[in-house]
């Protein structure tokens, strides 16, 4: 039987036609990838930007000191909250809840409920990352602890000249004040510790807030109150009996800090450790695009170089979103929706003014670093905004510029007045607005995906199995 050899020359035919369709299709695709690797390494050279400078994670005995104290209710006045409770690993270092609830509560993120009646922070929970970072100068929504160049105090704070001495950073500092914080960690003179609390925790009067009756919260000898009863209830006095925890954190301090006595270990060595455990734990160490500033083309997708290059020009992002940590640590306006009581309970939060009282900071906020967006929603000051591409539109088309006022569900309508001083505010650099596609609206999405971390590998090494009080540690995530 003789061969369909024109069969085969036809199967030939096809095949080659295919394969030249698919090259033809691979080529126009192979070429936009690289003009948009050329279009961002002129981006990437006139701005100067690098990965990230990583601290390496040891986790030395002030390590352990500060990893202990972060995670341990003790240091709340009634023994249920933590530092961890409204910073959670397994919510992106935050709550994941527009206001914050502590004290008197039960569950985490957002299964938290309170108990009683409710004591819900004004303030959404600001994230942790890369917060010991040397361009970090000053910490909260408001700016009220900050950094500054003087020659009394590296720092300015609300404690004023009350301010412990040898603070060894920005976040060291900021560490002092949720302690205090009457809806925070410090809960109030009358309260008593749940019965159920194992250790011999339970049942306990809250003598840490005891210790500061009388005292206004904007009195700086306030914290010095509270801080004192802290210490005297984590190392407990000489000639007393000690707990075990308290044995166990003496352990812990003395190993932390070898060179110095124990009674002269203060408030100030213990929000060191604290400050050092976060800025070594709390770190984005590997991000897709880390690792394309570090040379890897393939580290991210054609949307997120799309994305990244609409960021540095169009979108205009990087005029505050600028730096290592894609903020400028500055404070604006973006006439922000208002929800919850506000610094002052009067559901009026005038931002950066609460701090300094000068009018031009009237409702400015300070802008928030990107590293990890992805997993801290929601957003804005006040957590009106639940997801991040909203929190996107209301930066390109804020309703403040189209005179639309500021609707928030289930509140009261906003104070005209109110309203015409916000929108006045509202940051000049923003007015106009910028136009995007869905298309372009969905390369930025892609873009800030790609600083997103998940710290997968290293959770063993920041949250601890236990704490010294022997009280339950805030889970890594609710439920869990």
């Amino acid at each position: 039987m003789r061969p369909r050899r024109p069969v085969t020359a036809l199967l030939c035919l096809w095949l080659w036609l295919w394969l030249c369709v698919t090259v033809a299709a691979a080529v126009p695709a192979q070429a936009a990838d690289e003009d948009l690797d050329r279009a961002l390494a002129r981006v990437i050279a006139s701005r100067g930007l690098e990965p990230l400078e990583l601290p390496p994670l040891v986790p030395s005995p002030k390590f352990r000191l500060g990893q202990m104290l972060f995670f341990d209710p003790i240091l709340s006045g009634t023994r249920d909250v933590a530092c961890a409770t409204c910073h959670l690993l397994g919510r992106g270092t935050s709550d994941a809840v527009a206001l914050s609830v502590g004290v008197d509560a039960a569950g985490l993120a957002e299964e938290r409920r309170p108990l009683g009646a409710p004591r819900v922070h004004p303030r959404n929970s600001m994230d942790l990352w890369n917060r010991g970072h040397e361009s970090v100068r000053n910490m909260f929504w408001d700016g009220r602890v900050s950094e500054i160049e003087a020659p009394v105090s590296r720092f300015r704070t609300p404690m004023g000249d009350y301010l412990p001495d040898g603070l060894e950073s920005v976040l060291a500092a900021q560490a002092l004040f949720p302690l205090a914080g009457e809806e925070e960690m410090l809960g109030l003179a009358h309260d008593r510790s749940a019965p159920d609390l194992p250790g011999g925790h339970g049942d306990r009067p809250n003598e840490i807030a005891l210790a500061a009756l009388g005292l206004d919260e904007d009195e700086p000898q306030l914290f010095v109150a509270v801080h004192d009863a802290l210490m005297r209830r984590l190392l407990g006095r000489a000639g007393t009996p000690l707990a075990d925890w308290q044995i166990a954190y003496r352990r812990l301090v003395g190993r932390a800090y070898p060179e110095r006595m124990l009674g002269d270990i203060a408030m100030g060595d213990l929000a060191n450790a604290i400050g050092h455990f976060q800025a070594l734990a709390f770190v984005t160490r590997d991000t897709p695009w880390d690792r394309y500033l570090a040379g890897d083309a393939g580290a991210i997708g054609e949307a997120a170089k799309r994305g990244a290059l609409l960021f540095y020009g169009k979108a205009r992002c990087a005029a505050c979103h600028s730096g290592p940590l894609f903020s400028d640590f500055q404070f604006h306006s973006l006439a922000a929706p208002q929800i919850g009581p506000g610094i002052d309970e009067s559901g009026d939060d005038r931002g950066r003014f609460e701090a300094t009282r000068i009018p031009r900071h009237l409702y400015q906020f300070r802008t928030p670093p990107l590293r990890n967006v992805t997993l801290t929603p929601p957003y804005f000051h006040s957590g009106a905004v639940t997801s991040l591409a909203d929190a996107i539109d209301h930066h390109l088309a804020p309703p403040a510029v189209a005179g639309a006022g500021v609707e928030t569900a289930g509140e009261e309508a906003p104070d005209p007045a109110i309203e015409a001083l916000r929108r006045e505010s509202f940051s000049p650099m923003l007015r106009r607005g910028v136009a995007l596609s869905e298309d372009e609206r969905a390369s930025l999405l892609a873009f800030l995906e790609s600083l997103e971390d998940a710290q997968t590998g290293r959770r063993p090494l920041i949250v601890p199995e236990s704490v010294p009080s022997g009280l339950p540690v805030p889970a890594l995530v609710a439920g869990n």
